[in-house]
C-alpha cells in the first residue's frame, strides 16, 4: 500500500522574490556550475508539523544527473521529522529549488552585503509605511554589526518614537525587503542624514 507523501519541495525563487535582501538565492554563474557530485541544499516542506511546530526543513541532496535545469540526486541525510524520507533516497528537482550550494560563489551576495544591522521603527518595519527620514551614525566599538543607520517614517510621534516596544534592531535587509529605494545611499558617510522629497521623488541631504 502506498502512502500519499508527506512534502513537496519549496520555490527557491518565489520566496527570494518575496524577500531578496534576506533570502539567499545562488546566483545564475554558480548554478551553471553545478554538476554531478556537486551538493544542493533544498526546502522540503511538509504537511506534518512536528512537535516544535515546524513544517520544512533544509536538507543537502548530491547530485547524479543533470539535464539542463533538472536534476536527479541522493539525500544526504535523514530527516528530523519528515515520515517518509530517508539518506538516500532519490529526489528530482528543478534549479529553481536550489536555495545553497557547496560551490563558493565569486562575488558577495546582497544578502551577506546587506546583513549589518540598523534601527527602525514598526511604521517602517510592519506597517508598510515607506522610509522618508534616515540618518547613519558612527558605531561605539561595542557596535560591530552596527551599520549606523536609523530608518523611521518621519509621521511617528514624539510618544511613539520614546516607547522602546516602537523600535526594532534588525538586519538591513530586513528593512530593503519593506522599501529599498535608497539602497544607493546605504555606503553614505556617518553622520549623514536624509529626507524624502515628496516633489521630487528624491532623497536629499539635510
Amino acid at each position: 500500500m502506498n502512502r500519499t507523501r508527506t512534502w513537496t519541495l519549496g520555490d527557491a525563487n518565489e520566496r527570494g522574490n518575496e524577500a531578496k535582501y534576506t533570502f539567499y538565492i545562488p546566483p545564475e554563474d554558480t548554478l551553471s556550475r553545478l554538476s554531478k557530485g556537486s551538493f544542493v541544499k533544498l526546502i522540503f516542506d511538509c504537511d506534518v508539523e512536528n512537535e516544535n511546530g515546524w513544517s520544512a526543513e533544509r536538507m543537502w541532496v548530491e547530485i547524479t544527473h543533470r539535464e539542463g535545469d533538472c536534476f536527479k540526486g541522493n539525500l544526504d541525510n535523514d530527516p528530523n521529522y519528515i515520515p517518509d524520507l530517508t539518506a538516500g533516497d532519490v529526489i528530482e528537482f528543478g534549479i529553481n529549488h536550489i536555495i545553497q550550494t557547496d560551490i563558493e560563489d565569486e562575488e558577495p551576495n546582497i544578502v551577506e552585503k546587506d546583513s549589518t544591522r540598523c534601527f527602525a521603527t514598526s511604521a517602517v518595519l510592519y506597517d508598510g509605511q515607506s522610509v522618508e527620514i534616515m540618518y547613519r551614525e558612527e558605531p561605539t566599538e561595542e557596535q560591530d554589526n552596527y551599520s549606523g543607520w536609523t530608518f523611521i517614517n518621519g509621521h511617528e510621534t514624539e510618544e511613539y518614537l520614546d516607547n522602546g516596544d516602537n523600535w526594532h534592531y534588525v538586519s538591513l535587509g530586513a528593512v530593503l525587503n519593506r522599501c529599498d529605494r535608497f539602497v544607493h545611499l546605504l555606503d553614505a558617510p556617518y553622520d549623514t542624514q536624509y529626507t524624502w522629497n515628496q516633489s521630487t521623488q528624491t532623497y536629499e541631504e539635510s
